[in-house]
């Protein structure tokens, strides 16, 4: 899939709309009136691709008896990446000498996750509801696929029917999240042209321009660096050309960044990691949806970053003990930040500041909620290759020599 070409094209067409149309009052509306349908339609097939997938990949894995190798697989990478990302946002912000000019803060306070209502995310009292119960998360459609995965095992004749068509329906979402891919890149031209149009990067990062530099710096070390020598680590450098993966999966990267919501951008991620990158179906079908809650270390990585590099930017010169416990908050906490979409960054923050100071009030008083969509889109692009990485690391696991050649990918 041809996505490396259509979805950077596609922001460069809003961005060039924009720059010739901002003053123009129609096309201001048009953006406003098209942009909540656009992001709904990005989400639209998401949770029945998502529970369609898991429940297969679940049978299937029982039946092949990699059940333990794939969910432990995803789960360290998730959990390893957020610690390991989380320090490389505190090094970086050690030895970057950029600082960010704090003022009063503007804007809306986002409104985060209640987390006295958290264990009605996990099952609904029908099965039926379980896919209502919250649109910001996969968790309870994985909940409810697991189950169900869990008795699709083939080990019966009369069980082995309902097997095949589960497969052959998986193959069916596979082919529908590809079609919703190739939409995907006329949504994201709307989406970014919007962005655009709201939030004009160089007016927010006038006298900031060194803080918006360090945030390109992070997400280069983390995406083209940290990451890739991590999946050649873990593979033993035989899991095929890491930039492969990150080449394969730029689509979904970008969706995800520029949509502000990592669930835009993983329809695309799961037909481009499967098709793009020689991901084993049943890998993906477990892997990318639980890494959407666990494989948070960008958003980790750039809470640490942007609030250590306040309290430095403030004269408050944090000792190492504290830098580190920043450190480990921010990736404790990056944990239950899927349950803020749009906010995630921030969120981090917030509960990493009133961990450290019992107040995390600070952040939101000291302006830096004017860059929240690019916190965001540094944060969630770096999450996307996280996610990208864990699949096609677990992938390598179960079949080792599954490579996609680079013509092929092309």
């Amino acid at each position: 899939m041809k996505t490396w070409i259509t979805y950077p094209a596609a922001i460069i067409f809003g961005f060039a709309a924009t720059l010739l149309l901002q003053d123009w009052q129609p096309y201001a509306n048009f953006l406003n009136a098209v942009v909540p349908f656009a992001k709904q339609l990005g989400l639209f097939v998401l949770f029945p691709i998502v529970f369609t997938l898991f429940t297969a990949a679940t049978a299937s894995l029982r039946r092949y008896k990699d059940t333990i190798i794939i969910f432990s697989s995803a789960i360290f990478w998730g959990l390893f990446t957020a610690l390991l990302l989380s320090f490389v946002g505190m090094g970086l912000a050690i030895v970057l000498p950029f600082t960010i000019s704090l003022q009063p803060g503007q804007g809306t306070v986002p409104t985060f996750f209640d987390f006295s209502s958290f264990s009605s995310l996990f099952l609904a009292d029908n099965a039926f509801e379980q896919f209502t119960v919250t649109s910001t998360t996969l968790l309870p459609v994985i909940v409810l696929a697991f189950i169900f995965g869990l008795a699709m095992r083939p080990d019966r004749e009369s069980i082995r029917p309902a097997y095949v068509v589960l497969n052959s329906l998986a193959e069916t979402m596979l082919r529908l999240a590809r079609i919703f891919t190739v939409i995907g890149a006329a949504l994201v031209l709307v989406i970014s042209a919007h962005l655009f149009l709201q939030f004009p990067a160089l007016a927010i990062f006038r006298g900031n321009l060194w803080f918006g530099v360090g945030l390109v710096v992070i997400v280069a070390v983390a995406v083209l660096v940290i990451l890739p020598l991590l999946f050649g680590i873990a593979t033993l450098f035989k899991g095929g050309n890491p930039y492969t993966v990150l080449f394969g999966t730029l689509g979904a990267m970008l969706a995800s960044g520029f949509s502000g919501n990592i669930l835009f951008g993983t329809t695309a991620l799961i037909a481009l990691s499967q098709h793009n990158c020689g991901a084993r179906k049943r890998v993906t079908g477990i892997s990318i949806p639980l890494l959407t809650i666990l494989g948070r270390g960008g958003s980790a990585m750039v809470a640490t970053y942007t609030v250590l590099t306040m309290l430095i930017s403030m004269g408050a010169a944090p000792s190492l003990a504290t830098m580190v416990a920043i450190a480990l908050f921010s990736a404790l906490f990056s944990f239950a930040a899927s349950f803020s979409p749009g906010a995630e960054v921030i969120f981090i923050m917030v509960l990493a500041m009133g961990g450290l100071q019992g107040d995390g009030n600070l952040v939101l008083s000291s302006g830096v909620l004017l860059f929240i969509p690019f916190l965001q889109m540094a944060a969630l692009v770096t999450d996307t290759a996280v996610n990208a990485y864990g699949a096609t690391f677990g992938s390598r696991i179960v079949s080792p020599d599954d490579r996609v050649p680079f013509e092929e990918m092309m």
